[in-house]
Parts: C-alpha cells; structure tokens; sequence
C-alpha cells in the first residue's frame, strides 16, 4: 500500500475492524493509536470465536477507514 492511500484517514475517527462478518468498532485519536485499537479487536476476536488462532484473524482481519479497507499488515504501516 502505498503512503498516498493512507494519508486519506483522518484522525480522530471511529470505524471498524472486520473479521468474519462480525464489526468490532474502533476508536483512533491518532495513528499512534491505531495499534492498540488492533490489539483491542484481536482479543475481542479470540473470545468471540473460539476456534480462531492469532495467525487466522491476523491473515482475515479488514479495518475499514471510509471506503478503504487495510490489512493487518497494512495497518501496522499506518502506525
């Protein structure tokens, strides 16, 4: 993902963090923040789906910022 893409979130927002069709809402004030919000809803995934490793979600997760969904990996760029 290039830095061009990810300059169009703004901060603070709330939006959500996808993973198997269930939303968990996130909060950022910063992108500082943007990690422990990720790390919020990832535990929050492990309880909800039980069966799930850190690996499934990690690989499955979307984080939704107005139209442009990253990856974990590209969310960790953006922290």
């Amino acid at each position: 993902m290039s830095k061009e893409y990810v300059k169009k979130i703004h901060y603070p927002c709330e939006t959500g963090a996808i993973f198997q069709g269930v939303i968990f809402v996130i909060r950022p004030q910063h992108c500082s923040e943007l990690l422990s919000e990720a790390d919020k809803a990832t535990e929050f995934y492990l309880n909800y789906f039980p069966y799930a490793t850190l690996e499934n979600i990690r690989e499955g997760i979307r984080y939704s910022f107005g139209g442009l969904y990253l990856t974990d990996d590209q969310l960790v760029l953006e922290a």
